[in-house]
């Protein structure tokens, strides 16, 4: 849901307001920047009712399965379709969609941002949350992949001029049952089926409401400077997708209008397909050199290897031009686009759990909720002022009087012909040039890496279980830098506050039965050879545990042995 539902609605609905509803650019473009300003409301307040939720089933899972069921009857509403129902003013129009699309948003944050949370809670190790992720990307690139071409084929049937093949009535039942499934279906399976490994912290009361401090929500995530760069990353290549997956739809039938294509076996009328599906078929085979890229150099070198590619390709598709371009050179150039699609759309989900560690180092705390709210805020927001500035551009160079001739059959103007298609060009070509070279600076100024966040994890849990006392001055001095580099402003007075907590109410009981530590190693082992960083928690245990056991202690040094020295090759 959170790569296929938006994918959905940037790459359709304002074609589909503009085009089929016969709603003003301008209104349309305005019905989405409403919802987003709605979502600014609604994603922070979600975070917090999520990191304040304590159940015998998580924090997160009951929206998760609330959000999925709603998902899908809000679908049905939205892409209902009103003019065959006889709403035909636009008045009707506009409220109709509005209301809809809000319903659809609060639907949307209800279920995104505490799964986007599970990003980070699924496990405490980055390195377990590294694999978890990729699984969880591999299957948003298939959803967003889905989501992209499979609508755009089915407006392109709906709405060619010459020939519909398609019912607004029999797109409409498509696109709410395919993708309410999917999406709503995906989202109820999810609940049941993963487990929240991080809990709140014993310390960690429930908050009651506090307006200044919700205010301050909207700010908090920001102090955080690895944060403040992933957001950077994350918005300026989704935005980008944005707006390129919502003009896929106009490039083809404007620009390269009644084009066709002939693939040597068949012929056939060039679409947006040409663009986004070898897209996101390249994204998807980059994925693999993405991830050993990012085992090997990092997820900041991994997000910008390919983001060069991605600048070009985009200003090639706004240069070539029909009158003298092949229409097949277009999808070979979205195939050398997608190479650098396919970092930027998979790292940034890598990358979230690692800038709740750094805060986590520097506040003792994991506000998840409130870093996913924000995080599913601004990059729905920047996405509807991206997909709403083509439809306001759009109607200041005639495009509503483009359109309306073209359904009644009126020749255009050359003039204006010509305006709109240089238009449709050129917010292709700026876009993606605009957007990804900021992409790549952010990626630049992003300093976390393995090595760093195998500290980061050794020295916070060393606060967490009450063991700060332990550390040499070397490494308390090593921790403030730390924070300093990668968090932000050290304030030392609410550090010894937060380490005080630890000590009174340490995260790890003091006692573990060695049974129990080296059951979870044997169970580890057989999943992987490499014992998880995650063990280290259960190393130190261990090393208490063994001194009230006796009889298998040949055993029990064993496991501590390879537990210690798995952990010490982690670090390196």
């Amino acid at each position: 849901m959170d790569g296929g539902g938006v994918a959905l609605m940037a790459c359709v609905l304002l074609k589909y307001m503009t085009d089929t509803l016969l709603i003003a650019s301008a209104a349309a473009s305005t019905i989405m920047l409403i919802s987003k300003i709605w979502d600014a409301i609604t994603d922070p307040i979600m975070g917090y009712i999520s990191d304040n939720t304590r159940s015998k089933f998580g924090r997160r899972k009951p929206y998760m399965f609330i959000g999925g069921i709603s998902l899908i009857i809000a679908l049905f509403l939205l892409f209902a379709p009103i003019r065959e129902w006889g709403i035909t003013d636009q008045a009707g129009l506009i409220a109709w969609m509005l209301i809809f699309y809000m319903v659809w948003n609060t639907c949307s944050t209800c279920s995104q941002v505490p799964y986007t949370s599970m990003a980070s809670d699924i496990s405490p190790s980055f390195k377990e949350r590294n694999n978890a992720n990729t699984i969880k990307v591999v299957f948003v690139a298939a959803a967003s992949g889905i989501a992209y071409l499979v609508p755009l084929l089915l407006l392109n049937a709906m709405q060619d001029v010459d020939n519909p093949t398609l019912s607004p009535t029999a797109f409409w039942l498509i696109i709410a049952s395919l993708f309410g499934l999917l999406f709503g279906g995906g989202l109820v399976i999810c609940a049941f089926g993963t487990k929240e490994r991080i809990k709140p912290a014993p310390h960690e009361a429930k908050v009651k409401f506090n307006f200044k401090e919700f205010l301050k929500g909207y700010i908090t995530p920001y102090k955080n400077k690895s944060y403040a760069w992933h957001i950077g990353m994350y918005v300026s290549a989704f935005t980008c997708m944005d707006m390129l997956s919502a003009l896929a739809a106009f490039y083809a039938d404007h620009v390269w209008r009644n084009t066709i294509v002939d693939l040597g076996f068949m012929t056939m009328k060039f679409s947006s397909m040409f663009v986004v599906a070898p897209l996101m078929v390249a994204a998807v085979i980059a994925f693999p050199l993405v991830r050993w890229v990012m085992d090997k150099k990092g997820k900041g070198f991994a997000f910008r290897m390919g983001l060069p590619f991605y600048i070009i390709g985009g200003i090639l598709i706004a240069v070539l031009d029909p009158a003298w371009c092949p229409p097949l050179v277009i999808p070979f150039v979205a195939f050398i686009m997608g190479f650098g699609f396919g970092g930027a759309q998979m790292i940034p989900w890598m990358i979230f759990p690692d800038t709740l560690d750094i805060c986590e180092l520097a506040t003792g705390e994991r506000p998840t909720g409130n870093y996913s709210g924000m995080m599913t805020l601004i990059r729905k927001v920047a996405g509807a002022l991206g997909v709403g500035l083509i439809g306001w551009i759009l109607t200041g160079v005639g495009y509503d009087t483009y359109i309306a001739n073209i359904n009644n059959g009126i020749s255009n103007a050359p003039a204006l012909t010509a305006n709109v298609v240089l238009t449709i060009r050129l917010l292709m070509g700026i876009a993606v040039t605009v957007l990804i070279a900021f992409a790549f600076f952010a990626a630049c100024n992003f300093r976390l890496n393995n090595k760093v966040l195998a500290r980061v994890r050794y020295l916070s849990d060393k606060v967490k279980t009450g063991q700060y006392d332990s550390l040499t001055e070397e490494e308390k001095q090593e921790r403030i830098d730390l924070i300093q580099k990668h968090y932000g402003k050290y304030n030392a007075e609410k550090d010894m506050e937060m380490i005080q907590i630890y000590k009174e109410h340490p995260v790890l009981p003091e006692e573990e039965t060695p049974k129990e530590v080296i059951a979870e190693v044997d169970k580890i082992e057989q999943i992987d050879p490499v014992v998880s960083d995650s063990v280290q928690d259960d190393a130190n245990s261990a090393d208490k545990a063994v001194k009230f056991k006796k009889g298998k202690n040949q055993e029990k040094e064993t496991a501590e042995t390879e537990i210690k020295g798995n952990d010490s090759s982690d670090e390196n």
